[in-house]
């Protein structure tokens, strides 16, 4: 099953990638360049062995294409301000000489941005800069490169966490729905409400969509405030993504009605939510509950057996 979860962006995303780099390289290795110098120098932060970072997330969901644009404009960006600020970084780095400058991004799928990153490698190289080190290289990694970084930070237990919506208007809902972007999320939605043998009647249906939409207009004003707490919105993000790998599986081997398939997913997602992440209350698990299926209804192939 592909399903979308837009993953942190912009200065979350910078938040959350210094978190894990400090955990890779311990905080007294690892050095964060303050807010008001963020950027200005083409790194955001280096490590004592000569690694310099630039943290990039853009917006998404986007095609391929489109996020290597995005990346290899950010690159050549900060690659030229690098060359250029020898008066901002000869005092930043000290004796540390530069040996990795990398671009460090939440998803990487482009071949193209290495092509491009040796390329501009080359320009580095013959600036003959008197930070840059020998064997000096541009690398691009993502979250994935510190998986082990990313496992240790999500298993960390907070205080426990709420976050509650200001509520979705029945005006609200009716906008959502009459939009043009979104018909074919409710056509999806209708389909699949047809199936449920619990809901016998249209109008039944029509009350149980009103609550689908609800849950989902909600749950998307909840998830847009959880990004602030880059830790937890990742711990969120994978515990949704894991748990609809599974749903294939269950929606096609489940014996009993649809209705039990759905009452089963529901319990089993809040049970997911609070083992894993802990730092949210019972309360908040049943939200992100309550979005995930709702979204799932709306967006994917989620059919129940027939």
């Amino acid at each position: 099953m592909a399903v979308q979860v837009t993953r942190l962006s912009g200065e979350q995303w910078q938040e959350w990638a210094t978190q894990l780099l400090c955990t890779h390289y311990r905080p007294t290795e690892f050095v964060k360049i303050a807010d008001n110098q963020r950027g200005d120098a083409g790194i955001e932060g280096y490590s004592r062995c000569g690694h310099a970072y630039q943290c990039y997330g853009c917006e998404e969901p986007i095609s391929t294409d489109a996020r290597y644009e995005k990346q290899r404009d950010k690159l050549t960006k900060d690659i030229g301000k690098f060359i250029d600020n020898k008066d901002k970084l000869i005092p930043l780095l000290g004796t540390v000489e530069v040996v990795r400058w990398v671009l460090f991004v939440p998803y990487c799928d482009s071949k193209d941005i290495v092509s491009h990153a040796n390329r501009k490698c080359d320009e580095v190289v013959k600036a003959a800069l008197p930070y840059v080190g020998q064997d000096f290289q541009i690398h691009v990694c993502d979250e994935g490169h510190f998986a082990t970084e990313r496992d240790l930070l999500l298993r960390t237990r907070d205080d426990a966490l709420t976050i509650s919506s200001s509520g979705a208007t029945t005006e609200a809902i009716k906008d959502w729905t009459v939009a043009e972007a979104n018909t074919q999320w409710v056509q999806n939605l209708n389909g699949k409400l047809l199936r449920l043998n619990t809901l016998k009647t249209t109008e039944h249906r029509d009350e149980f969509g009103r609550q689908i939409l609800q849950w989902y207009l909600e749950g998307q004003e909840i998830l847009t405030k959880l990004r602030s707490y880059p830790q937890i919105y990742e711990r969120v993000v994978s515990v949704k993504a894991h748990h609809a790998d599974g749903l294939v599986v269950s929606r096609l081997t489940h014996e009993g009605s649809n209705a039990e398939l759905l009452k089963h997913t529901m319990e089993h997602l809040v049970k997911e939510f609070q083992a894993g992440v802990c730092s949210v209350s019972g309360q908040f698990a049943e939200s992100l509950m309550r979005e995930a299926v709702s979204d799932w209804l709306l967006r994917c192939p989620l059919n129940f057996p027939g």
